[in-house]
């Protein structure tokens, strides 16, 4: 491991780089560091290549971190707690849980309390993308991570604490919120709130151009007292009272909040500080990783470095020497390849596998028939056990692969997945459905979920009229491109109609 690494933060409007170095066996200090707005550079490409000019970030490892809103979190718990098993078992147990094709996708996860573990998913033409850009434009990629719970790691290994709490990274345009329990991350979310919002509420309170109010808003010259920010402010901290209250009756929080930790750009709007403090009574913490870590820093960089700014990009650097680590999608099949070659090495690496395979062989001779008996017999109560978890319905279990199998495919028959918009606010689509679906069908909506462009709706209708009633209205909506009807089935009581609709969004 190289003893100097570049932090990559790419975030959805701005990339920031940090390059840090170890020093001695505890200490780092920050050599250089960059933020780059993407829109004025032209794109993507041409920031990456802007940032190469910088001869400091030449030959160097680089620890890059993505946005939480291109990657899908869930919480799993399995019967078992060996690495190997969990790998080969997750994509299964993923495969009902995620709108994208199993084997379009990465997966990596981190253990949390109560035997339970937090998955990431990322698709991987992301993440073959993000390595190409990086490796022509600038230098070896060694971990892919995830903006949101790489910064999360480092906050977390300064708390020691039984409460719960989240970690706010405010961006331009959304908000990545990281929920910790027992000094563990057991949960993140993408919010549609950023600084722009901000800047917008902002001018519309002074009756100025954008440009006129971020530069406002950045010099701290605005009135103490402003209706639209105010409002802005209360509608994100009502929705992440929201997020809460979900998550905590789905089971993947347990304990009301403690703590909040906040950076990012907006973490420095002292009305959204106070709002927050308002609506938690907890006093938000602005987090500075420079201070709570301790690190040294150049002189000729210290005037240009904002902490609530390069926070992540710093944290990026460090999940290379720290204890402490979150996510890497550079592993597998996206595993870095070393080039270099020792024949001594090689040799003795080949010794040792002989003999590793030699021992096992012999051992593999001396197992007796009830030691294969009595694995056997755990493999098929952990097949029964998944079988039954995954398929309840199912009156007996013959060939489960094969039975599994045909259900996924009826399944995705009757819940395809599409590509479609993103950051339609959850309270604007339920105003849709509110308002298209007449109040004589007397529709009772059971559960809804929205991830990826797509709504499930399970619901409970009169009769088979009333669904295809409500299809009907549902496809007047100018948000949604199609809406069909999944299963359905008549309600335990004979009287009404339990019925699926899956909702594509254009």
């Amino acid at each position: 491991m190289s003893q100097t690494v570049l932090g990559l933060d790419i975030g959805q409007s701005t990339i920031k780089a940090v390059l840090l170095t170890k020093k001695g066996l505890t200490g780092n200090r920050i050599l250089a560091a960059e933020t780059l707005d993407i829109n004025v550079c032209g794109g993507i490409e041409p920031a990456l290549k802007k940032l190469s000019e910088n001869k400091s970030f030449s030959k160097i490892p680089y620890c890059v971190c993505l946005p939480s809103g291109d990657v899908m979190f869930r919480q799993v718990n399995l019967p078992f707690h060996d690495d190997n098993k969990i790998r080969k078992t997750l994509t299964f147990e993923l495969e009902q849980l995620i709108p994208l094709p199993i084997e379009e996708v990465a997966t990596d996860y981190m253990k949390i309390p109560n035997d339970g573990l937090f998955v990431a998913t990322l698709a991987k033409k992301i993440i073959q993308e993000w390595i190409e850009k990086v490796e022509v434009n600038l230098g070896s990629v060694f971990i892919i991570d995830v903006s949101s719970t790489a910064l999360a790691a480092q906050v977390l290994t300064d708390k020691i604490s039984q409460s719960g709490g989240v970690i706010l990274d405010i961006g331009a345009v959304s908000t990545a919120a990281v929920f910790y329990e027992n000094s563990s991350i057991v949960h993140a979310r993408s919010l549609a709130f950023g600084g722009d919002q901000i800047t917008a509420a902002l001018a519309q309170d002074l009756s100025v151009e954008k440009d006129e109010a971020e530069r406002l808003k950045i010099k701290d010259e605005y009135p103490a007292e402003s209706v639209k920010v105010d409002e802005t402010c209360h509608r994100f901290c009502m929705e992440l009272k929201n997020t809460i209250e979900y998550l905590k009756l789905n089971g993947l929080i347990r304990n009301n909040l403690a703590h909040i930790t906040i950076t990012g750009g907006g973490s420095l709007f002292i009305p959204l500080q106070r709002k927050l403090e308002e609506s938690f009574a907890i006093r938000p913490e602005v987090l500075d990783l420079i201070r709570s870590k301790q690190l040294e820093m150049e002189k000729n960089i210290e005037h240009k470095y904002s902490s609530q700014i390069m926070n992540t990009a710093c944290a990026a650097a460090m999940r290379a020497f720290s204890g402490q680590k979150s996510f890497n999608f550079r592993q597998g099949e996206f595993a870095a390849k070393n080039t270099g070659f020792n024949i001594k090495e090689q040799f003795k690496w080949v010794a040792v596998v002989a003999g590793i395979i030699f021992f096992l062989a012999a051992l593999n001779q001396l197992l007796d028939y009830r030691l294969k008996t009595q694995r056997l017999a755990d493999i098929k109560k952990q097949i029964t056990f998944l079988f039954k978890k995954n398929f309840p319905e199912a009156a007996v279990m013959i060939d489960p692969v094969h039975q599994l199998q045909t259900k996924l495919a009826e399944n995705k028959k009757a819940f395809g997945f599409f590509e479609g918009i993103r950051n339609v606010p959850v309270i604007d689509l339920l105003k849709e459905i509110s308002g298209l679906v007449s109040t004589s069908h007397d529709i009772v909506i059971n559960d809804f979920s929205y991830e990826n462009s797509a709504v499930t709706i399970k619901a409970q209708a009169k009769n088979i009229d009333d669904v295809s009633a409500v299809k009907n209205d549902l496809l007047q909506s100018k948000y949604f491109k199609d809406v069909a009807i999944g299963s359905t089935s008549l309600a335990k009581d004979g009287s009404k109609v339990d019925f699926d609709l899956r909702i594509e969004l254009k």
